[in-house]
């Protein structure tokens, strides 16, 4: 109580309590002894003291008056201050991109944010009195996350920036960091916890893709320098094998020297698109022909190992619009499908390997497809296989990231792709992007 008053004397203006107070006393006793002078200058001692007694209790009423319209003023300030307080604080929470969330002091959730709703898909009233462990993985349930957690809060006070992973509604996980604190009421005694959970799932893409650019821009220094060892030799090779040719008359050896020269141009072919593949992308947009990307796409994947034994068999509307968009990104998206759909053929027999890719003029739209005869995509993986990190391919085969940068890419230049897949038969996936005149 004393700290109260003392936290109320400290607010209130102080002068003017004693100004206003010190008035009061100066109006009552002056208008007073006027009053005495002019009317009652031979009062007797006995009226004399029933004015006194009078002046008194109207001082005191007056003083009474003031005193409960000043706290009553006051108390609307204060009120006024406390609502627009927990305004500003109630639209921060409600309004934030992380989630927050409370919990009693048995784990059951009381509130629940819209960054909460957002990231993990549950609603405010389906979550408010549910348990805490509803939003948690299974395998970290039974880790004892929990209690670790819990632990820590009672040793420190705090958790803060703990990468872990949540559920959400649809049953898929994600990574989120985790800040934990406890909630104590006036008296210091525990009441609860709030969590924040800010979703790291961009964070960890963006992470991945810079870190893929870098080895991108690492092997391009290298292609370039391997170009430069490899050129010359093989220049002086082709010049060698070309005065040979000169030379010689015989069918047999003019054969072999023949292969020599279309091996050499094949090395020279494959180097030069690995350099041009993995010089520094531009990210200035440019009118573009779809079927030009797509043949170099084709053209680079052939040299890999994995694409020795597939039939990339082309259909290409010929004389098609172009698009607007980054020629290399839209390059990264045709190699990224290309070979997914050779692994998604690694257990097809070698003659049986193909992928169709056809691409034609449709009302407005100019559409690319890419169809495997692969092992396809089960029903229940179709909702998730744009999102970042989900991946079906085994650990160290896949960063999950291919399809969900290839969706980002599409969507940037105004379009749309769709996947559609018979398990056990093969994936066609289907790309649609505005034409441009």
């Amino acid at each position: 109580m004393k700290d109260e008053i003392l936290r109320f004397f400290k607010h209130v203006r102080i002068g003017y309590l004693i100004f206003s107070t010190l008035l009061i006393f100066g109006v009552l006793f002056g208008a007073f002894e006027i009053i005495q002078a002019s009317f009652f200058a031979d009062l007797s001692n006995e009226n004399l003291r029933w004015l006194h007694f009078s002046r008194g209790l109207v001082l005191s009423l007056f003083l009474m008056l003031w005193s409960a319209w000043t706290v009553y003023n006051y108390r609307e300030i204060y009120q006024e201050k406390l609502e627009t307080t927990e305004g500003y604080y109630r639209d921060i929470v409600t309004h934030s991109a992380d989630a927050i969330i409370t919990l009693d002091i048995d784990g059951t959730i009381t509130s629940w944010n819209r960054g909460a709703e957002n990231i993990l898909g549950w609603k405010s009233d389906e979550m408010v009195g549910e348990s805490v462990e509803k939003i948690i993985p299974q395998e970290l349930l039974e880790m004892g996350e929990l209690k670790c957690i819990e632990t820590g809060l009672h040793k420190v006070g705090d958790v803060t920036n703990y990468e872990t992973e949540r559920l959400h509604k649809d049953g898929s996980k994600v990574l989120v960091s985790l800040t934990e604190s406890l909630i104590r009421n006036e008296k210091g005694e525990i009441i609860g916890r709030s969590k924040i959970l800010r979703d790291l799932t961009d964070l960890k893409m963006k992470e991945e893709q810079i870190q893929h650019s870098e080895r991108l821009a690492t092997l391009g220094h290298m292609a370039a320098g391997v170009a430069h060892e490899v050129g010359n030799p093989l220049t002086s090779i082709s010049s060698l094998v070309q005065v040979c040719q000169r030379k010689t008359s015989d069918e047999f050896i003019q054969e072999q020297l023949s292969r020599v020269h279309n091996h050499i141009q094949r090395i020279t072919n494959i180097v030069r698109d690995l350099v041009d593949f993995s010089r520094p992308s531009s990210n200035q947009k440019e009118m573009m022909q779809v079927n030009e990307i797509i043949n170099n796409s084709v053209g680079l994947l052939k040299h890999d190992a994995r694409c020795r034994d597939v039939d990339f068999q082309l259909d290409l509307t010929a004389s098609l619009p172009k698009t607007e968009g980054v020629p290399d990104y839209f390059n990264q998206v045709m190699v990224n499908l290309l070979l997914n759909a050779v692994d998604a053929m690694e257990d097809v027999k070698k003659k049986d390997r193909r992928v169709i890719i056809s691409s034609w003029e449709e009302k407005r739209n100019i559409k690319i497809s890419i169809e495997d005869v692969g092992k396809g995509i089960k029903e229940e993986h179709m909702p998730h296989i744009f999102e970042p990190f989900f991946t079906t391919k085994e650990v160290g085969s896949g960063t999950g990231l291919g399809l969900s940068v290839t969706h980002g890419i599409i969507n940037k230049m105004g379009g749309t792709i769709r996947a559609n897949s018979t398990y056990g038969e093969g994936t066609t996936f289907t790309i649609k992007l505005p034409k441009k005149n």
